[in-house]
């Protein structure tokens, strides 16, 4: 009687040992964290978002408009812009971040300048913009 596939006979299989993860030490039970102990979030100054991923350009430029004068009369000096890098567009180029950058150049009496966001808010796929 051969064995086709080099299997063991589940009579010849060894029991395994516990997986991994699967039963917690008593040191990590009795280990108490408390909420005040934990770090806080890296950046938590982080201006309101406007996303403009997986829209149109005319649709980007829309909500551009409509959105960010509605932060400016509430007071808000700072906005992050998120337009995406441009790998859903065609030949993986970027159409809405040159057109937002383009808008808020147009735009002097509302966007006071702007600049590229850090690696953190999102880096060359969005820009953080400063408000009259």
């Amino acid at each position: 009687m051969g064995n086709k596939g080099g299997k063991k006979p589940k009579s010849e299989k060894r029991a395994s040992a516990p997986r991994r993860g699967k039963h917690r030490s008593i040191r990590h039970e009795a280990f108490e964290s408390f909420p005040e102990d934990r770090k806080q979030s890296r950046h938590p100054e982080e201006p309101p978002k406007i996303h403009l991923r997986l829209i149109t350009a005319d649709e980007a430029l829309g909500r551009l408009s409509a959105q960010l004068p509605g932060y400016a009369r509430q007071g808000i000096k700072e906005v992050l812009v998120v337009h995406g890098k441009g790998q859903n567009s065609p030949k993986g180029v970027s159409v809405l971040g040159p057109l937002v950058r383009q808008w808020c150049d147009e735009n002097p009496s509302l966007v006071k300048s702007w600049r590229e966001a850090p690696l953190y808010w999102g880096g060359s796929g969005a820009i953080v913009v400063l408000l009259n």
